[in-house]
């Protein structure tokens, strides 16, 4: 896996769905996933699937009185779930998705390394991670990555499967695919208590018409 300092927040995050946390989750394990190639499929062929410099990410142009209504809109949600309350459903647009990646506190550190993309039912991330955890191996070089993964949660199980991933523009090899695409990318959220906690007062959560929908669970 990718080392601490490579890319992982310095804040620890604070709870699914907190300041935006789905989208921590999410992108966290985009980063980890390409992390996971780094080490186990890139290692042999450091030169041809690396690049020397890193991407430059896409970037979201988010007034900050619009991004202060979004985080309202958040912590109204995150509150609600809370406290038990109907809730009309939270939706997120592309924007908002990379609007609190890049500005809250637990995931920023993010920012230059992650970009989330919507189309149709898919969630797509463009990734440039630093591979200098891997010690000289891995100096001055990037993994330089995008991928498309499937979310939902439906009976409080939280669902991430990536569906196609390329690495310098070269699709990773079937055998590997097919390996993780029978892989639960999310099962990790559950290790923190208060990920399940929050996943288990969401009915629903649904990539549809390029959106992301949070729907709490009624009475939860």
């Amino acid at each position: 896996m990718i080392e601490p300092n490579a890319v992982t927040p310095a804040a620890k995050p604070r709870g699914c769905l907190f300041y935006g946390c789905l989208t921590a989750v999410v992108l966290l394990l985009i980063a980890g996933l390409l992390g996971f190639l780094a080490v186990r499929f890139v290692r042999n062929k450091i030169n041809s699937y690396t690049e020397a410099q890193p991407l430059k990410m896409p970037t979201t142009k988010m007034t900050d009185a619009d991004f202060q209504i979004l985080q309202q809109r958040v912590k109204a949600f995150a509150g609600g779930l809370e406290q038990g309350k109907g809730l009309e459903p939270l939706i997120l647009t592309e924007d908002d998705l990379n609007a609190l990646l890049a500005r809250s506190a637990d995931t920023k550190a993010l920012a230059d390394k992650v970009y989330v993309s919507l189309s149709g039912n898919e969630v797509k991330g463009l990734v440039s991670i630093p591979l200098s955890g891997l010690g000289w191996l891995g100096k001055g070089r990037y993994l330089n990555g995008n991928a498309t993964f499937k979310v939902s949660l439906e009976n409080g199980v939280l669902i991430v499967t990536a569906e196609q991933i390329q690495v310098k523009g070269l699709a990773v090899p079937e055998t590997v695919m097919s390996q993780i695409r029978r892989e639960n990318l999310a099962k990790e959220a559950y290790q923190d208590p208060k990920n399940a906690a929050a996943i288990r007062k969401v009915e629903s959560i649904r990539v549809e018409n390029s959106q992301v929908t949070i729907k709490a669970r009624a009475g939860n």
